[in-house]
């Protein structure tokens, strides 16, 4: 079965792929994740609350890292 190409997109919205980080491109991904979508919004739920969660909970499940501010 040939692929449906009425609807994709010209090359060109994706040449800047050609030019970022992997790390740029491992959260263009996963920002784009509905499944961290509603968990990040849970997460900005919880630490609204007087007794927040530690901030590297979320991090650490997606395999984020940060660096740290000096």
């Amino acid at each position: 079965m040939k692929p449906d190409s009425s609807e994709w997109r010209s090359s060109q919205a994706y040449d800047f792929i050609s030019n970022v980080t992997p790390d740029a491109l491992a959260w263009e991904f996963l920002r784009r994740n509905p499944a961290y979508q509603r968990e990040f919004a849970d997460m900005q739920k919880i630490n609204a609350m007087p007794n927040p969660l530690p901030p590297n909970e979320l991090p650490s499940q997606w395999g984020l890292r940060f660096s740290s501010k000096s």
